[in-house]
């Protein structure tokens, strides 16, 4: 989107956008060309032509000095009561309506969207954000693509510094878009070894450096378990390490983890025919970590990040790893296998230890999981486990609260440190044939972190959806990168 900031009342373009609240006199005095804004609407009211519901997007022809315009409106409600999440809905369907009409020109009044409750710098970054976030669109693999949508709108609005607000938002969403991208791409494709040329040439002559271990690297250096997940494919794993110094030489970085399985069979403990469709999308949690540093990149934020993406397929051959295996983690520890589609946990064990090399003061890993925390929360909610981090993980669930995503906190309790533990021939076991399996896999990954404060985020209802909002459209969400950059830049 391009942004012009227009500080006078002529009205430059086809299209006028207004926001209309509930009570018309909840506007301030905007004029237009000489005309109060408030008389040109209220006929339009009494008539009922457009909707004062939230987000709800009507449009007609009116008259300014008698040149036609097509005026846009977007139903505010009651505007002492407007909250972030309602701004979301008012700018998604209003981005998402342009785009369908193919509306590339457009006059937007800023002040009509003000409200009492949501700072006008905030309001400005939520336009932003939702005019990528919400019009999202995936088409790389098809013949009959679609033209790039280009939008310009004109601004009108005395505070010039709202641009750099506006275009905050436009970061962040390119950084949910940029997640939504690499999750969107077909297995074939997306190799453990593709992915990291994708990620390498994503952060070439920026501020993140990247380091890649190959398959060969990984065996020497010991991370077992990682290689035991990835040998039953010909396309072997990579470990990838994005490093991010915005912070002050010397200080502990945070360290995010993500679980980047680019196709999981199951193994030989292998999936049903069902079960393995959009398992392309396990991969989710380590497109998060590659938007959240790259938000935080484009930000500018005055932290130190550290991401560590295990990545690798589970597949079948007559090297994969089988129920009753033995490997030897990078801990030094044993782990007895017990199910090949319990594989997450595995990569997450190896990397969670390796982030923990970097001496951050906190680890945050991010993962679809286990199909037990759906059933626990449903496909709309994120789990989270804590270890150690209570201050930040109230922090955390503040944030997500005000972004619109929802996320619940789970127990780790002796009972899952109890039975990460009942091997009779190793040291650590990957899984349990009892109830509570979104416990014992948090569980089993959070011992890896040893006293470093850790979180561990199950997403695995909500990395995707089957249903298209004003956040954007079916499929990958990116979700918690919104949540998870906006506590990284209230520290």
């Amino acid at each position: 989107m391009k942004t012009v900031i227009n500080n006078t009342s002529k009205i430059e373009q086809e299209t006028i956008i207004v926001g209309v609240p509930e009570h018309l006199n909840q506007l301030e005095s905007i004029r237009i060309a000489g005309n109060d804004i408030k008389d040109l609407l209220s006929p339009l009211k009494e008539h009922h032509i457009f909707s004062i519901n939230v987000g709800a997007i009507s449009s007609t022809f009116f008259k300014v000095d008698e040149k036609a315009h097509k005026l846009i409106t977007v139903g505010l409600g009651n505007t002492k009561t407007l909250g972030y999440n309602d701004y979301l809905k008012i700018f998604g369907n209003l981005f998402q309506t342009l785009n369908s009409k193919r509306i590339t020109k457009a006059s937007l009044l800023f002040n009509t969207f003000k409200s009492q409750k949501v700072e006008t710098e905030l309001i400005a970054e939520i336009l932003g954000k939702q005019s990528k976030q919400s019009i999202y669109h995936f088409d790389g693999y098809k013949t009959n693509k679609s033209a790039p949508y280009q939008l310009t709108i004109e601004i009108h609005t005395e505070e010039d510094h709202i641009v750099e607000f506006i275009e905050r938002g436009e970061a962040i969403a390119t950084a949910v878009n940029l997640a939504r991208d690499y999750s969107n791409i077909p297995p074939n494709i997306l190799t453990p070894a593709y992915y990291a040329e994708l990620i390498q040439n994503q952060f070439n002559d920026t501020s993140v450096s990247v380091d890649i271990k190959d398959n060969k690297t990984l065996q020497k250096e010991g991370f077992g378990l990682i290689h035991a997940v990835g040998k039953g494919s010909k396309n072997g794993p990579r470990v990838i390490t994005l490093t991010y110094n915005g912070g002050k030489p010397g200080e502990n970085p945070i360290a995010l983890v993500g679980k980047g399985i680019t196709y999981d069979s199951g193994g030989y403990s292998i999936k049903s025919k069902t079960g393995m469709q959009t398992m392309k999308f396990d991969m989710c949690g380590s497109a998060n970590v590659i938007g959240i540093i790259e938000a935080a990149r484009q930000l500018a934020l005055p932290l130190n990040i550290v991401g560590i993406i295990a990545t690798a397929e589970n597949m079948v051959n007559d090297e994969a790893m089988k129920p009753d295996d033995v490997y030897t983690a990078l801990s030094g520890e044993s782990v007895e296998v017990l199910n090949t589609d319990a594989e997450g946990r595995l990569v997450l064990g190896d990397a969670v230890f390796y982030a923990n090399q970097f001496q951050p003061s906190i680890i945050l890993d991010f993962a679809t999981l286990t199909g037990a925390a759906v059933a626990a929360l449903g496909e709309d909610k994120a789990a989270v486990f804590n270890q150690n981090a209570d201050t930040t993980l109230k922090s955390i669930l503040q944030q997500a609260q005000m972004m619109d995503e929802k996320v619940f906190e789970l127990p780790i309790t002796d009972t899952e440190q109890a039975l990460i533990r009942k091997s009779e021939v190793a040291d650590l076991v990957n899984h349990t044939n009892g109830q509570g399996k979104a416990l014992f896999a948090a569980t089993f990954i959070n011992h890896f972190a040893g006293n470093t404060p850790h979180l561990h985020f199950d997403i695995a209802g909500p990395a995707t959806t089957n249903k298209s909002s004003y956040k954007g459209p079916v499929g990958p969400t990116g979700y918690l990168i919104s949540t998870i950059v906006q506590w990284l830049r209230v520290l």
